[in-house]
């Protein structure tokens, strides 16, 4: 049994899509965007109801606040979406947009075989070896004058000027969390901006080119309400 939070920009109690869920016999547990708090970390996905194309700004909000609390899915189910929406969404960490162009039945088969999928995967394999020590990995080497770092000694991946300079504060501040503000402090200093928009986006970047897992992240943490930490 799935516990899947719905995010209301309105009731939507009627929609096709969500009858598609109830049908499915998941759980389903409402709640409006002022009332998150650390209960949806213990949802196994959140869908964010978008009505019209003028609440992008809230979507973009719900989906950066909601990151910082938990890696489990979010998906965006939106009456209309255009590319635009559907790039800035998927940066920021949501895991799929869906408008009204797709079939609900398709949709709840697509909800239900990936989330039957992450708890497959999520399983201990079986094996006859006893682990006793845990193998170190190597660490992340920075490479100032390329702009690029050496993972796990498999050979140089190159970064933007941004992105390198959130990589060395991660890397110089291993094992500890670094909020959003310190890291846009010591790259934008005093720049106007979207402070949470602006790290995350980096970070999602980040993620992508090391290969880090968002779900099970290997290199990169997220620290609930708080920032990143580089976990190794």
């Amino acid at each position: 049994m799935f516990n899947i939070a719905v995010i209301n920009h309105e009731k939507i109690e009627n929609s096709r899509y969500i009858g598609v869920l109830k049908d499915k016999q998941y759980e389903l547990h409402h709640f409006e965007p002022s009332e998150l708090d650390q209960t949806i970390s213990t949802m196994d996905a959140i869908i964010i109801k978008e009505s019209s194309l003028e609440e992008i700004g809230e979507t973009c909000e719900l989906i950066i606040k909601i990151r910082s609390m938990t890696d489990r899915f979010i998906w965006v189910l939106s009456e209309a979406s255009t590319k635009i929406n559907r790039i800035v969404y998927l940066q920021l960490g949501s895991d799929g947009i869906f408008d009204d162009q797709i079939d609900p039945d398709e949709f709840g088969i697509y909800v239900g075989t990936t989330l039957e999928r992450r708890v497959k995967k999520s399983e201990p394999a079986k094996t006859d070896v006893i682990q006793t020590d845990q193998e170190e990995l190597a660490p992340i080497e920075l490479i100032p004058n390329n702009f690029a770092v050496n993972v796990e000694a498999k050979g140089e991946v190159s970064l933007t000027k941004l992105e390198f300079q959130a990589m060395e504060i991660l890397v110089r501040r291993k094992g500890d969390a670094v909020s959003y503000e310190e890291m846009y402090q010591a790259i934008w200093g005093d720049e106007k901006g979207d402070r949470k928009y602006r790290i995350s986006n980096l970070v999602f970047h980040l993620r992508k080119k090391l290969g880090d897992d968002p779900f099970k992240p290997k290199y990169i943490r997220t620290v609930r309400s708080r920032g990143y930490m580089l976990s190794m």
